[in-house]
């Protein structure tokens, strides 16, 4: 009976259990339900709903009850928003759809916060606060996902758009700041640094574009950099900081701030004014790297004109420069010099080195260039690579050496700063006093245990050492390659200032002969020499016949004459030519003939009258009183015209006959008016015995200094004297 009762009560207790499991599991069931239906992640229930105690119960029975309800949640998430991103960001894979950008974004997140909301506290919502990491990762790889290539170019349109600019100022956009930081909470961050960084760069390159697009000479005489960095420091800097340090409007799925974290490995230039952040002075300093590289290439596109302005585009010139510092290793880099020399040879080809410029603008380059590359390139890698081919082609110009000779030693206002060089050049040693020195170094032993030595660069071309070691004069001069013709140049030349020179002054031609003689060799310039002994000679000469005039001034009452008398074996060709000189002319270079052969018993003067100048005065009858210094011929032309004199062998009134001066007579009635007499070049030719066009040449000087006005008749070559001014 005991045993009977025992199993009927055991039976009773299990029949309950069984009712009460099947009742607990009946409220379960109802109550995943009712969870499921309230978080819906695809429409959740509105807040007074999802917190009411009905819900807040069932979820409690869910998590008393049953395991899984997190990655349920994450599940749906997962398929809701996934659908959700792809449906939101179609418009963005449109062209030119940057328009949409903001809202699509919003909307992402606000999808994503608020779903971030519903996993709540440990004492709210859906109680997963565990879950929320998982869950932002989760939707941070879905937007990702969604994003195809289409929206993320609209994405940099759309950033480009808003860094707006106005004469160049920059201002970072409110709305678009929003949306960045929108972006970077979603899992873009990487990609918002990169695209901003682009849109930058970007930005800078316009900047530099609109800088340096014009060749001109007054615009290469000012630096674009110190603009460029400015805009760059004060400006776009600070709008790209603000859009990536700011937080999204709103509710905030963390609490802690979001973070960018920069490669601060990019550049190793320190600058003390960068701000103390790092991740703001890697910011700067990318972005300063790359306007390094976009101007210095900006640069090196107008290397031809900046060279070719040189030294007025100094300030150009400077922007390569500073590039090259700040980003260290261009032009370091082997392939990048010699990219750059190949591109300068093309264009040199192409705008220089053809029969359509003359030698003298080509020498001004060649010249500009051993400046201006050495400036850029310390390494002189370029200009081994680019002077040689210039020195080959500057070889086939005839007029070569005549040209150098003429740069090195003229008055041209383009080699000023070669003629600098040549003056400071004077303490220099000659070239084979520089190779015994050289060869002197090499044999010591501290030579061969330098720390400071480098070998020669792979890429540098097969004259580098000279290239290096050389200087301007040098490397001019080396141009030829025989120093003899240069030599018979520079003798010429030489002539030619002598020639030419005022009161016997050579300090300039001595100190130049001086320069020359330390880098060929003394024995080099021996003709120089002798001319000008042959100067301090005729000095003292002159000195002894004007000293001995001055004594008896009242017998001879000669023009002043200054004579130079050349020992004429030393001399290089010069005109030999003779003319028949008018009397007072003639009278004074018999009086300084006699007087040289008194003194030179042995020597005999041959006047060469077509060098040296003569100062003349000519007084016309208006008053006006004509200063100029011309040469022999010109003065002997305006003294024939004037009847002041006559040829040494003829009489005035034959040499008045030959000029053809007589008076003009006008027909009609009124009072005869005094006409201006006639001179024409045929007869001053004839008189003077020299050719027409040298006649015409001295006739049509005066005519340019209102002495005479040339006619149409009655012949060609008739000229008018000019009593009174016009």
């Amino acid at each position: 009976m005991i045993a009977e009762a025992w199993a009927a009560a055991e039976r009773a207790c299990r029949a309950e259990q069984a009712a009460g499991v099947e009742e607990v599991g009946a409220s379960l069931t109802q109550a995943w339900a009712y969870v499921e239906q309230t978080f819906d992640p695809s429409a959740p229930a509105s807040a007074d709903v999802r917190k009411s105690a009905p819900v807040q119960h069932a979820v409690d029975q869910v998590h008393a009850h049953l395991d899984g309800l997190d990655a349920w949640y994450l599940d749906a998430c997962d398929r809701a928003f996934s659908d959700f991103c792809y449906e939101t960001l179609a418009p963005l894979h449109e062209a030119g759809a940057y328009n949409v950008v903001p809202g699509a974004i919003d909307a992402c997140y606000t999808w994503m916060c608020t779903r971030h909301a519903l996993l709540g506290s440990d004492r709210g919502e859906l109680g997963l606060p565990g879950a929320s990491a998982a869950f932002l990762l989760q939707c941070q790889t879905n937007f990702t996902l969604a994003m195809r290539p289409a929206a993320l170019e609209t994405l940099a349109a759309y950033f480009a758009h808003g860094l707006s600019s106005a004469h160049n100022h920059v201002v970072a956009d409110a709305e678009c700041i929003q949306v960045a930081a929108q972006l970077r909470a979603l899992g873009l961050a990487t990609y918002v640094q990169g695209v901003l960084t682009t849109t930058a760069t970007q930005f800078l390159e316009a900047a530099v574009r609109r800088e340096t697009h014009s060749t001109a000479v007054h615009a290469l005489e000012h630096a674009a950099f110190p603009r460029m960095h400015d805009l760059l420091q004060t400006q776009l800097v600070p709008a790209l900081e603000a859009l990536l340090e700011a937080r999204p409007g709103g509710v905030h799925l963390l609490d802690e701030p979001l973070r960018d974290a920069w490669d601060t490995s990019v550049s190793h230039v320190h600058d003390d004014a960068l701000h103390a952040n790092p991740e703001q002075a890697s910011l700067y300093l990318r972005l300063e790297y790359r306007l390094s590289r976009a101007l210095g290439y900006a640069r090196l596109a107008q290397l031809f004109d900046i060279v070719g302005t040189y030294p007025r585009s100094r300030a150009a010139l400077s922007d390569l420069m500073v590039c090259c510092i700040l980003t260290q290793v261009w032009l370091e880099k082997s392939d990048e010099r010699v990219a750059v020399a190949d591109v300068f040879l093309t264009t040199l080809h192409a705008r220089l080195l053809h029969p359509g410029v003359d030698t003298h603008a080509i020498l001004v380059y060649y010249v500009n260039i051993v400046y201006a590359l050495r400036l850029v390139d310390t390494s002189g890698v370029i200009l081994s690579k680019v002077l040689p081919p210039v020195q080959r082609y500057l070889r086939t110009r005839p007029d070569i050496i005549p040209a150098v000779v003429n740069a090195l030693l003229g008055d041209d206002d383009a080699f000023a700063l070669l003629r600098m060089e040549l003056a400071s050049a004077s303490a220099s040693l000659s070239n084979s006093a520089r190779l015994q020195e050289d060869e002197a170094a090499q044999a010591r032993p501290e030579y061969w245990m330098d720390p400071t030595w480098t070998p020669r660069p792979v890429d540098a071309g097969p004259e580098y050492s000279q290239m290096r070691t050389r200087d301007v004069i040098d490397l001019l001069v080396s141009i030829f390659d025989d120093h003899n013709g240069f030599i018979h140049a520079l003798e010429e030349h030489t002539a030619q200032q002598l020639v030419r020179t005022q009161d016997y002054d050579t300090t300039r031609v001595q100190r130049n002969n001086d320069i020359f003689k330390r880098r060929f060799g003394e024995s080099s310039l021996h003709h120089c020499d002798v001319m000008l002994a042959d100067i301090a000679a005729s000095q003292t000469s002159d000195a002894a016949f004007h000293a001995a005039r001055d004594a008896a001034l009242h017998q001879t009452p000669a023009p002043a004459v200054h004579a130079l008398v050349i020992s004429r074996q030393f001399w290089p060709e010069i005109d030999t030519r003779a003319f028949t000189l008018p009397r007072r002319m003639a009278e004074a270079l018999e009086a300084y003939a006699a007087h040289y052969a008194a003194v030179q018993r042995k020597r005999r003067v041959r006047w060469l009258p077509y060098l040296g100048t003569v100062d003349v005065e000519v007084e016309m009858n208006d008053g006006r009183c004509v200063r100029a210094s011309v040469t022999p011929l010109e003065a002997a032309v305006a003294e024939l015209v004037a009847g002041m004199g006559v040829p040494a062998e003829a009489g005035e009134a034959a040499a008045a006959a030959e000029a053809g001066a007589e008076p003009r007579e006008d027909a009609g009635a009124g009072p005869a008016r005094p006409q201006p007499r006639i001179v024409t070049a045929d007869n001053v030719a004839s008189a003077l015995a020299v050719d027409r066009p040298a006649a015409l040449a001295a006739l049509r000087f005066w005519a340019s200094h209102g002495v005479l006005a040339e006619l149409a008749a009655p012949a060609a070559g008739s000229f008018a004297i000019q009593e009174h001014g016009s």
